[in-house]
């Protein structure tokens, strides 16, 4: 039974260290009216870096993005992703997950910024 609670106690550290660890919300500003906000979670699902952007349209008019994710590895290192481009409607939101940031290989991810192109759609 002792051995049971121990594993329990302990589970529940991972859980909230993991928690604490993953970074909090990072705006990237509003260009042209849409709000970028980024989390890393170095601990996430299964101990796999996974990343979390968030992309919301305050216009009141339909916007096409370009966008690309920018990693930041190890000691300097910068690594460029890919975004699909997409558009949003007035006042949405969307919503990209990242998974297993292998870009950096071995080195730590540093972190994660986006840069983004945003037009008003015809």
């Amino acid at each position: 039974m002792k051995k049971l609670y121990c594993l329990v106690v302990l589970c529940m550290f991972m859980f909230a260290a993991s928690a604490a660890a993953a970074q909090e919300d990072k705006g990237q500003g509003t260009p042209e009216g849409v709000d970028v906000k980024v989390v890393i979670d170095p601990l996430g699902p299964n101990n796999q870096i996974s990343a979390y952007v968030a992309f919301v349209n305050k216009n009141d008019y339909k916007v096409n993005i370009k966008w690309t994710p920018v990693m930041s590895c190890g000691e300097g290192n910068i690594k460029r992703g890919y975004g699909e481009d997409f558009s949003m409607t007035a006042g949405a939101s969307y919503d990209v997950t990242i998974w297993r940031l292998s870009a950096c290989g071995f080195q730590t991810l540093n972190g994660l910024t986006v840069d983004m192109e945003v037009k008003r759609a015809d």
